[in-house]
């Protein structure tokens, strides 16, 4: 379940939905960024055209090219075309009735992280595809290595006019934003991401961990000391080998995370679904634990084709639309 604390007033997230499922046992209820889920039985995988949320990808460009990237994203990567025009044909295929106690009850996801295989602020129409996602009435979120958004304050940079429309469009649109932190020579652009996201942004800001070893735990405690509260949640993600990585996390290291967060009282850290395993053994941590992927999957959004896979670590399509 995803918790939000802090209040964020945008128009499209006033009152209550409701999606339900009972075939799955499956019912949720949103109001103003928060889910509740109730329990009806056994969990159920959602179908995957039916989930609650999902990772979207726009395309396969990134400027980071970081060597543990799980996909592979480079520079001269392909951006989707048209996603906003495929958005909205795919959101039109599912039913939305407002109930005469002014509760929504919906088919269409609560909301979506827009990612995946690519860095978001590298595709020329992100702000374009936010305003669609929100009067969809679905929640955008997404997730970013920092480098454009750090130039917001620096008027001389080519970047700066970009940088503050995606702050704008953030403002009007967007429920969170993840600022990835597991690059060490990109921690100045994302700090100044960071800073630019909590002054103009109005959204929670969440920052990204890759954990790979007890020196990256020291580094997240470092940086969760650093911010405090101004950061609704520190996501914790295990190194993968997958991609560009050629390996994972280190042997005794989630130990060492779990000492570390139990000595330290941290509360505001969420774990990445690969953590799953490690979380149901630990005596330390307690958490709601659902199967991965059980109401959640991947989307790439090419045009005039909504393109369905499990997650972002496996693009085999489980299903695809065309549209």
């Amino acid at each position: 379940m995803q918790t939000y604390i802090k209040k964020i007033d945008k128009n499209n997230w006033r009152g209550v939905k409701v999606r339900e499922m009972l075939d799955y046992n499956y019912k949720a209820f949103w109001n103003n960024l928060t889910t509740f889920r109730t329990d009806l039985g056994d969990i159920k995988e959602l179908p995957c055209d039916y989930s609650e949320f999902y990772d979207v990808s726009l395309g396969t460009i990134c400027d980071a090219c970081c060597d543990f990237c799980y996909v592979s994203a480079k520079k001269d990567g392909e951006a989707y075309k048209n996603p906003s025009e495929t958005w909205k044909k795919w959101m039109a295929t599912y039913k939305e009735t407002l109930t005469k106690d002014g509760i929504l009850l919906t088919e269409r996801p609560l909301q979506i992280a827009i990612g995946s295989e690519g860095e978001p602020c590298a595709t020329p129409y992100l702000c374009d595809f936010l305003k669609t996602v929100y009067e969809t009435n679905v929640v955008p979120n997404y997730t970013t290595n920092g480098i454009v958004l750090s130039h917001w304050n620096k008027p001389e940079s080519k970047y700066y006019a970009k940088a503050n429309e995606i702050l704008d469009a953030t403002k009007k649109y967007v429920g969170g934003v993840a600022v990835s932190y597991g690059n060490k020579s990109l921690r100045k652009y994302a700090d100044n991401a960071i800073d630019g996201l909590l002054a103009k942004g109005d959204c929670h800001v969440m920052i990204h961990h890759i954990i790979s070893d007890n020196k990256s735990v020291d580094e997240f405690v470092e940086c969760w000391k650093k911010y405090g509260d101004k950061i609704r949640n520190h996501v914790l993600l295990p190194l993968m080998a997958s991609g560009r990585s050629k390996k994972g996390i280190e042997d005794g290291t989630f130990e060492y995370l779990e000492d570390t967060i139990e000595a330290l009282g941290i509360k505001n850290v969420a774990f990445g679904a690969h953590f799953i395993k490690s979380l149901e053994k630990s005596h330390k941590i307690k958490t709601w634990i659902y199967p991965a992927e059980t109401y959640s999957k991947n989307v790439l959004l090419k045009e005039n084709e909504v393109v369905i896979t499990s997650s972002s670590f496996n693009l085999t399509p489980v299903k695809v639309i065309k549209l």
